[in-house]
């Protein structure tokens, strides 16, 4: 073979791995939370959210009437105006929560949901005990991120002393948009 067919073969499988990369990439990242499912497309889940985990509140993991487990939620307060405007959109249509860029669960919205209580279900045999430990583990991160970027330091000596039942009320009752808030007083 001469040095062009090399030249050529080689120049080829370069466009064939480049192009084949590509592909991999296109796939849009979303963060956790509930969105929009438009039915009809490809990929039928809204760019935006409607919420996401980091502005949630109070989860809770319970069991539903038949004894499968839920988790069970409620929306910042910051956010519930968003939320009810929402569902009353999306009034005979679906909104999906979406984990890990995957829907979990979409239920169709019969009418505008105005107290920001939400419940997270699905008849498949999804881990709901992990999912929850997850989204607790989430709502940390995004607090712990807030207050890192600011230069706080958490008191770990304080916060870990409690146990694991303590630790998630903590996370659970502080709100992301008032953590938000604290910050900004301090600031001035």
């Amino acid at each position: 073979m001469n040095m062009n067919t090399h030249a050529f073969g080689l120049l080829l499988l370069i466009t064939f791995f480049a192009t084949s990369c590509s592909h991999q990439g296109t796939g849009h990242h979303r963060e956790n939370g509930w969105y929009r499912i438009i039915d009809g497309q490809t990929d039928s889940i809204a760019s935006t959210p409607i919420i996401t985990v980091k502005e949630f509140t109070d989860l809770r993991l319970d069991e539903d009437y038949f004894g499968k487990s839920v988790i069970i939620g409620n929306v910042s307060k910051h956010k519930l105006q968003a939320w009810s405007d929402s569902t009353e959109q999306l009034v005979d249509k679906r909104m999906g929560f979406v984990f890990n860029d995957s829907v979990i669960t979409a239920p169709r919205i019969n009418m505008r949901l105005e107290s920001g209580t939400f419940q997270i279900a699905t008849n498949k045999n999804y881990d709901m005990k992990s999912l929850y430990r997850s989204l607790l583990n989430e709502k940390k991160d995004s607090l712990d991120a807030l207050f890192k970027n600011k230069g706080w330091e958490i008191d770990t000596l304080f916060y870990n002393r409690l146990g694991q039942v303590e630790q998630d009320s903590i996370i659970n009752s502080l709100d992301y948009n008032d953590a938000c808030a604290i910050i900004v007083g301090f600031e001035r």
